[in-house]
């Protein structure tokens, strides 16, 4: 598996879809919602479900319609409004993406909030994990855990 060209593909699929508030489809599991986006041989599907002010779900990467590559991720916004972290998370995502969520640190600041993504030193495309946070006059107000991937 070419893991440069997995990497940009699923940096560039993040943007398009939650980030860049696309590729909403009908989703497979009941309850859930579901984003895809396919370029050639890659599909990116990202499924998670909502309740309480929390989200758990999994990113899967395709290619040639075998799963090469998966994450998941647990959310909790409890101290937000639905609004308020779409807008803030949306911004720091798309201003940050080719390092937030991934095996490298990434912060951002806007106004009263600082968004910050922590990943497990040792990661990389094959293996990782780590924390994004978001505050807001200093206190936390949203905290997201991920840990995965690559299966091929």
């Amino acid at each position: 598996m070419d893991k440069k060209h997995l990497t940009s593909f699923l940096l560039k699929a993040r943007t398009k879809t939650y980030a860049g508030n696309g590729g909403k489809v009908k989703p497979a599991l009941k309850g859930s919602k579901q984003l895809e986006y396919k370029e050639k041989n890659w599909l990116y599907c990202d499924r998670y479900f909502t309740g309480n002010k929390i989200f758990i779900g999994i990113e899967t990467v395709y290619f040639k319609s075998r799963p090469v590559w998966g994450m998941s991720y647990y959310g909790n916004f409890k101290k937000m409004t639905e609004y308020e972290v779409d807008s803030i998370l949306r911004r720091a995502l798309i201003e940050k993406w080719k390092i937030a969520r991934t095996w490298k640190t990434a912060k951002w600041k806007e106004g009263n909030y600082k968004y910050i993504s922590v990943p497990n030193p040792r990661g990389s495309i094959s293996e990782m994990s780590g924390t994004e946070r978001i505050f807001k006059n200093r206190k936390e107000v949203y905290s997201f855990f991920y840990s995965g991937g690559m299966l091929a």
